[in-house]
């Protein structure tokens, strides 16, 4: 199973669980996580929702799977399966907690930065490398990103792909805690 869903007297939580892949997201990653979130949206006892991974948080899209589960489509094709889970969590009518317990790279950058609360490991690190890899920012970060910590530190973040630890980033406002 890519995802695990626990529910505890109206917190849900849910992990990303594909360790072995930094819990990169694939078509069925994307789609276990869309019908959690629909899951959590229908249950009328839901006050929040608590993502998580483990050693890694999340390091965006699985570009690899996505590839081999679709050769025929274009990259940012093959993407769209991915951003609706991602994109989905900014429409929750409940708080959305990020615990980042491990790294958040690219777009799993950006599904922290969708959730209400971030709460980082001072030692782990968080980027948008999209301009390392030579792809326009991706989840949401281009949006995101800015409204956080100013246009300025943004663009620098996004134009340069450096990563920050989880000290620096609730020092400069990305994460909470």
């Amino acid at each position: 199973m890519s995802i695990n869903v626990r529910r505890y007297n109206g917190i849900t939580v849910i992990g990303l669980d594909r360790a072995e892949r930094r819990n990169a997201v694939d078509g069925p990653t994307a789609r276990a996580l869309a019908e959690a979130f629909r899951q959590f949206e229908a249950d009328r006892d839901a006050r929040v929702a608590v993502l998580h991974g483990g050693k890694s948080f999340c390091a965006g899209a699985d570009f690899k799977s996505s590839r081999e589960e679709n050769p025929d489509l274009l990259p940012h094709e093959r993407l769209l399966d991915v951003y609706e889970p991602f994109l989905r969590i900014g429409d929750l009518k409940v708080p959305t907690i990020a615990a980042l317990n491990g790294h958040a790279i690219g777009g799993g950058f950006g599904l922290a930065l969708i959730c209400d609360i971030r709460v980082a490991n001072k030692d782990a690190k968080y980027g948008a490398n999209f301009a390392r890899l030579g792809l326009h920012s991706g989840m949401a970060v281009s949006y995101m990103l800015p409204r956080l910590v100013g246009l300025p530190k943004a663009n620098e973040l996004m134009f340069t792909g450096r990563s920050i630890n989880g000290e620096t980033a609730a020092h400069i406002g990305i994460a909470n805690y």
